[in-house]
């Protein structure tokens, strides 16, 4: 039996619709709410899930120096942080200033789940499916379940912004090569937050010319903002505070998910030798952008775009656990490979995929919660391997995703331009996922 052809998202086909689908996800939405207020309680002063908000208010401190002239990265801010984007950010931000701290925090939940629940009605929608009221209903549940994945939760926490750039890149390059101003929301994404600037690298690596080009002048434009709106700020950034990572905090933290930090902590030094460092760094970016290389060849553009996501996660010389959102792109895919397969073994993919990823918590007697694999307490034999938990996901990730797409394209005869994306004689099992095609 073969799987229906591909089919656009307008005109393609229906996520199931019967009672065991829908409702296991339902129940599982209803248990991400309960753990989110047995394990964590929502009333918890400063952990619980809308309690906090610091990086918000840091973004509001540091949108309002734009105001007032006060220096962006010559003192702390809001909480005693430091600012470590670039200066575009800053004018971003400014806006915040006209509402209070209390609605910035509350506004800036709201926003993180819409932007949630538009990443995931944007990933079906790329996969194919017809957006319908099934459509809706799941995007809807899995938003609240996906909430219990530890960078999710994190950065609502937080109020961080990763959510929202990943929505603006998605969106971005999720539209057909060509269209018009095609890579901008990457080049404005790179120009708030520099580590995007790595969809650059793939957007080159792939022959999109147009679109690199685009985003380079994107992010070029962000540059200029910047030095117009706050010249000195943005000169003291590219001069100088860009080096500066220890302004994010310290590079051995545990929550420090990138390969910097896991080289740290494997020699227990503060920050790992450069050399070292930069080649470790190298491997990894070489095997994340042959994977999504790869993933892109095959015609998997979503799985190519994550890849890429969690590939400037890996190489960063900082990470947060919540930089990691694009775990969440990554789950709707092997949900969507499950769909598509007549295997019930194929349930087991996203299982195993989120078991590391989710918000394992340990509180303290003193009212001091930790949140991540990476953060709890494990037996010692385990621990470096909790503490390296979402660099060796991404690992394995990138290892079967290379396997895949290269055996695929091994099996698919060319009648066409490798550049070409439409193969004929084959039949198309997944668009995004990792079973993508079969000889008939």
């Amino acid at each position: 039996m073969t799987a229906p052809p591909r089919t656009d998202p307008v005109a393609g086909r229906s996520l199931p619709s019967h009672r065991l689908f829908l409702g296991t996800l339902a129940a599982l939405a209803v248990a991400v709410v309960v753990a989110h207020d047995r394990v964590v309680p929502f009333a918890q002063p400063l952990w619980g899930l809308f309690q906090n908000g610091l990086d918000l208010l840091v973004y509001r401190s540091g949108g309002a120096t734009v105001w007032s002239g006060a220096g962006l990265y010559d003192h702390a801010l809001h909480g005693g942080m430091w600012w470590t984007y670039p200066a575009f950010s800053a004018v971003v931000f400014a806006p915040l200033r006209l509402f209070s701290p209390g609605m910035t925090v509350l506004l800036g939940g709201v926003v993180n789940f819409v932007a949630l629940y538009l990443i995931v009605l944007l990933c079906w929608r790329q996969l194919g499916y017809r957006t319908d009221r099934t459509l809706h209903v799941a995007t809807a549940l899995l938003t609240i379940i996906v909430t219990w994945l530890e960078p999710v939760r994190t950065t609502i926490w937080l109020g961080q912004v990763n959510l929202l750039l990943m929505l603006l890149i998605l969106w971005d390059l999720g539209r057909p090569e060509g269209s018009r101003l095609r890579g901008l929301g990457v080049g404005i994404a790179a120009g708030v937050k520099l580590t995007p600037a790595l969809f650059v690298v793939h957007l080159l690596l792939t022959r999109q010319w147009r679109s690199a080009a685009v985003a380079i002048g994107g992010f070029a434009a962000t540059v200029a903002v910047g030095c117009v709106v706050i010249f000195s700020d943005s000169w003291s950034y590219w001069t100088g505070v860009i080096w500066h990572s220890i302004r994010i905090g310290e590079t051995q933290w545990p929550a420090n998910q990138s390969a910097a930090g896991v080289i740290a902590r494997m020699l227990d030094v503060d920050e790992p030798p450069r050399l070292l460092w930069l080649a470790v760094a190298a491997v990894l970016a070489a095997l994340g952008l042959a994977a999504a290389y790869l993933a892109h060849r095959s015609d998997r553009k979503l799985l190519a775009v994550t890849m890429v996501g969690l590939t400037s996660c890996a190489v960063s010389p900082f990470s947060w656990g919540h930089h990691w959102v694009w775990f969440v792109p990554l789950l709707i895919l092997a949900v969507d490979r499950a769909l598509r397969s007549a295997r019930p073994t194929a349930w087991l993919v996203p299982v195993v995929l989120a078991a590391p990823l989710l918000s394992w918590a340990h509180g303290y007697s003193d009212g001091v919660y930790a949140i991540g694999l990476f953060m709890v307490p494990a037996p010692d034999p385990l621990v470096p391997l909790f503490q390296s938990v979402y660099p060796l996901t991404f690992v394995v990730t990138a290892v079967v995703v290379l396997v895949t797409c290269a055996r695929d394209l091994r099996r698919t005869p060319r009648t066409t331009p490798p550049e070409s994306c439409d193969v004929p004689h084959i039949t198309v099992e997944s668009q995004g996922g990792l079973d993508r095609a079969a000889t008939p």
